[in-house]
């Protein structure tokens, strides 16, 4: 009988184990957590999960992604079962944890961690190099940083731990006599902003990013109607055409926006009080099957929360 016993408990564990599945996710302070869930888990279930050890409240300006087979970045679909995206599209089982839904401006965001987290975000896009900026800005940008991380300057003896710290984009730090010009000038920055908290001087940081160019944009090549390369974005106010010949970008807004959808490898975009709709081509089925989903999704959350559809 005690055999007996044992051996349902040993069978037990081992469905147990084939229905679920660890997962790893970085998070935006390079942080990587692990996430046990069920093979039929849900993105959104797994994104609750981490926002929960965060004490995060304000979880729909975020989402998860992870990289492609051919090493783009891919947002997972909240909606569906993770383990199967994974398992078809992701080069490894490792999902990143970051802002999915920008906004025009920091002041919608209402609770402190989420400005922490958000804060997070916009200082890993400058450092990534994903925003340009001017050096004027970087090194106010990296005195904020320091400000927000580290505290009031003459709370240190000497700033050599400044060396340690990135402050600014790789490509600025090639040549070693201008990053050391460049650290002594954050130091004097962050000198200017003492007294001020770790939150204020987040928020700060964040409303110098938010007049960066090319704030909150994601990007897709594709072709137009001529077969000529473009370029298609997104962002909080719309869609836009960037042309690599320099023409004047084009921006439709989500006002104007009634459906977005794919016909093989081409996203249509349908406007409204338009008779046309106005087509992009890209390089396969899956590819137009993404980006139009994506798009779709980040119209419907703009819409819903009214952010920048009223103008």
């Amino acid at each position: 009988m005690p055999f007996g016993l044992k051996l349902r408990r040993t069978r037990r564990y081992n469905v147990l184990s084939k229905n679920c599945f660890v997962t790893r996710i970085r998070l935006l302070d390079s942080n990587v957590i692990e996430c046990t869930l069920s093979v039929e888990s849900t993105g959104q279930e797994c994104l609750e999960a981490v926002a929960q050890r965060l004490e995060l409240r304000e979880t729909h300006y975020f989402g998860l992604w992870f990289l492609s087979k051919s090493q783009q970045v891919r947002w997972v679909e909240l909606e569906k079962p993770l383990k199967k995206q994974l398992d078809k599209f992701a080069n490894e089982p490792l999902l990143f944890f970051g802002v999915m839904f920008y906004v025009p401006s920091v002041s919608r965001l209402q609770q402190e961690v989420t400005r922490y987290q958000y804060y997070l975000q916009v200082k890993k896009d400058v450092l990534d190099g994903r925003l340009l900026s001017s050096l004027e800005q970087g090194i106010r940008l990296a005195g904020l940083a320091v400000q927000a991380d580290f505290g009031d300057y003459d709370q240190f003896e000497c700033h050599d731990f400044l060396r340690e710290y990135v402050l600014f984009p790789m490509d600025w730090t090639q040549d070693e006599a201008v990053l050391e010009e460049l650290t002594q000038k954050v130091a004097q920055e962050h000198r200017t902003h003492s007294g001020i908290t770790a939150a204020e001087a987040e928020l700060m940081y964040i409303s110098e990013v938010e007049r960066l160019d090319g704030f909150g944009q994601e990007i897709f090549p594709v072709k137009d109607n001529h077969g000529n390369d473009i370029h298609l974005g997104i962002f909080f106010m719309g869609i836009f055409i960037k042309n690599r010949i320099g023409r004047t970008t084009v921006i439709y807004r989500w006002n104007d926006i009634g459906n977005i959808a794919h016909n093989k490898s081409s996203i249509v975009l349908e406007l409204i009080n338009k008779e046309e709709n106005v087509l992009f081509h890209t390089d396969d089925l899956e590819n137009a099957k993404y980006i139009s989903r994506l798009f779709a999704a980040r119209h419907k959350f703009y819409k819903q929360n009214k952010i920048c559809t009223d103008t």
